[in-house]
């Protein structure tokens, strides 16, 4: 939460990852998309889709990262933030569709009906080219999402588990597929040269198609979950429960819950038990004073209701 706290002060910490990707996803899909119709690679074509995706996810990813961060106003008054979930569910699905579903097609269709391959350099030079600037990309994201893990205090694997920002997300696993699947087309491409055999091609493609699926799923279902108002984590929710004990004339949490509103924007409600020697009257200043104090520490909290019992 102090960690939101400070970022929300500052650009948004996934954009420079999201243009950076957004900058290579282009360049790298007009090269394969020339590479494949040359080569006739069916990895190739799958790659070109592959890239093509990613570059409409940045997109969108872009949009979700300006339309979430607007200001809340009469319609919305507890801000945009879901806005973020709705445009990376829609970038989940293009993976699925475009990078995913339609490879696996082809790379089926390429085992039965082998095309010829040509213009092996061509192929190759396009895919070294492709490796180097994805790789530049995934060390951007990479580097983003370790800044972010370390002032957290966890791993970048947790933290990919369970942030609230997307975006960020999305770029570095897209990135690590784009890494990966331009490493198989590019095995496909020495062995088919290699061996003559053509059906490497064709499992690169199927293999890609794979990929692609799999982190559309898993991203698909991380925004499912936060736009359903998932919980923040347990040690979170175990620290803001300590926050609102230690307030002077509160002496105990019967319960709390926290849910995410946005990427930093959190709900909390929490009941409470006051000091009973106090009357309505102090008993309800002691509350507003704790929510401000609460709100004043840790912005990220967008609203915070406390509910005294006896």
């Amino acid at each position: 939460m102090r960690v939101a706290n400070g970022q929300e002060r500052q650009r948004d910490a996934s954009l420079p990852s999201i243009l950076v990707a957004l900058a290579a996803n282009t360049t790298i899909a007009l090269a394969k998309g020339v590479a494949a119709a040359l080569t006739g690679s069916s990895a190739l074509f799958a790659e070109t889709l592959h890239t093509i995706a990613d570059t409409g996810n940045e997109i969108f990813l872009w949009i979700a990262v300006r339309r979430s961060d607007r200001a809340a106003d009469e319609m919305h008054p507890l801000g945009y933030g879901p806005e973020r979930y709705y445009w990376a569910l829609l970038a989940a699905v293009g993976m699925f569709v475009i990078g995913g579903a339609i490879s696996i097609y082809d790379g089926i269709r390429s085992l039965f009906d082998p095309p010829e391959l040509a213009e092996f350099w061509v192929g190759v030079t396009v895919l070294l080219i492709a490796l180097t600037l994805d790789s530049v990309s995934r060390i951007v994201a990479s580097r983003s999402l370790g800044r972010e893990a370390r002032l957290r205090g966890i791993t970048k694997r947790e933290l990919l588990a369970e942030t609230a920002d997307p975006t960020l997300t999305t770029v570095y696993l897209e990135d690590t597929v784009d890494v990966l699947g331009a490493g198989l087309a590019l095995v496909a491409l020495v062995l088919h040269q290699l061996t003559g055999w053509e059906w490497p091609d064709a499992v690169a493609t199927i293999a890609i198609g794979g990929l692609l699926t799999w982190v559309a799923v898993h991203l698909s279902r991380r925004n499912q979950s936060l736009l359903s108002n998932q919980a923040v984590p347990a040690r979170y929710s175990a620290r803001l429960r300590e926050r609102i004990a230690g307030e002077p004339g509160i002496e105990d949490v019967v319960s709390l819950e926290a849910v995410y509103l946005g990427p930093r924007s959190v709900l909390a409600a929490a009941v409470v038990r006051v000091d009973p020697s106090l009357d309505a009257a102090g008993a309800a200043r002691v509350l507003t004073r704790a929510r401000d104090n609460i709100h004043a520490e840790l912005s990220v909290i967008e609203r915070i209701y406390l509910t005294p019992v006896p």
